[in-house]
């Protein structure tokens, strides 16, 4: 998962996944993005304009690599609990010195 242009890291940590510690951060976008699903209502296929805060989980097996990851959570603090309450990991996030 690349970052696009006016997306931005607002909090980065780790988690541990079978023994390894795995990159973990939270990006801002303002953009929420739609599923793209044309059978979606659109309130959830399509696309909107508003501050939206997303959890990205690096690679277990390759550094500086995210390549998986969810919400589209509201404010930072959402998407933080979010990735804290994950099934599985959770437990294990550790936020960076300085982490907001």
């Amino acid at each position: 998962m690349h970052l696009n242009p006016n997306e931005k890291i607002v909090a980065a940590g780790i988690f541990v996944y079978g023994g390894t510690e795995c990159e973990l951060r939270i990006v801002f976008s303002p953009v929420r993005y739609g599923s793209g699903d044309y059978a979606d209502d659109p309130e959830i296929g399509d696309d909107s304009v508003t501050d939206t805060y997303y959890v990205q989980y690096g690679s277990t097996t390759q550094k500086g690599t995210f390549n998986a990851g969810g919400g589209g959570y509201p404010s930072l603090a959402e998407a933080r609990v979010a990735a804290e309450s994950a099934p599985g990991i959770g437990p294990t996030v550790r936020w960076h010195s300085g982490a907001v």
